[in-house]
């Protein structure tokens, strides 16, 4: 699946910015990653920031 957010100038992910862009299998995994990626961190920076992530789920 792939995400795209926005990234606040403190580093954290501005969490109303998530959209999934690409899921397959549709809305199955979607809540989750988006849980995920609102709690990561990144190195502060001067700006807002856009973000575009692949995320790959495997069951096992």
């Amino acid at each position: 699946m792939e995400l795209q957010f926005l990234i606040r100038p403190d580093g954290s992910v501005d969490r109303s910015s998530i959209r999934v862009v690409e899921s397959q299998p549709r809305h199955v995994f979607d809540s989750a990653a988006e849980q995920a990626v609102a709690r990561w961190q990144f190195e502060p920076a001067s700006g807002v920031r856009r973000a575009r992530q692949r995320l790959e789920f495997q069951l096992r």
